[in-house]
């Protein structure tokens, strides 16, 4: 298992942020799996950071999140995608591949909704309306209700 396995989804793409932001300074590659380097944060001075692509919960950073903790934080995932620019490349490749994906299946769905209720009889509809609105998230109720300015008929 690797860094990227080993951290959340929130710290590698605050990690990639760092990366594009050129927030890694003075790079040290210690042997083939082992990196060091200072990267600039929210604190006056730079996180300390060392990864080990081979051990990843061996890597370490002195950052609040991450000091005296086997976490992989943004700033190790930042030293990651300065030493592998490959890897950032592929990871952001591959986001904007998915969200794509997903954004063409939300247009086919939205497209079958619109068929199957384009068919649907009256009676459907208010059955189907009353059923997602008394078993749906309470926002989506009260929503309505302003939407259609219910409260001035009450």
């Amino acid at each position: 298992m690797g860094l990227i396995e080993c951290t959340s989804n929130a710290s590698l793409w605050r990690g990639y942020d760092y990366y594009e932001k050129k927030k890694v300074k003075k790079l040290h590659k210690i042997d083939d799996t082992q990196y060091s380097a200072f990267v600039d944060g929210t604190m006056s001075e730079p996180y300390c950071v060392h990864i080990d692509t081979a051990h990843p919960r061996k890597s370490k950073c002195n950052c609040p999140h991450a000091d005296g903790k086997r976490i992989v934080c943004k700033h190790m995932m930042a030293v990651y995608f300065t030493a592998f620019p490959e890897e950032a490349k592929r990871i952001y490749d591959e986001a904007v591949a998915y969200q794509e994906e997903q954004e063409k299946f939300q247009e086919e769905m939205t497209d079958i909704v619109c068929r199957y209720v384009e068919k649907m009889k009256k009676s459907e509809l208010r059955d189907a309306l009353l059923h997602l609105l008394f078993t749906g998230p309470e926002w989506q109720y009260e929503r309505f209700i302003d939407d259609y300015d219910l409260y001035d008929n009450y």
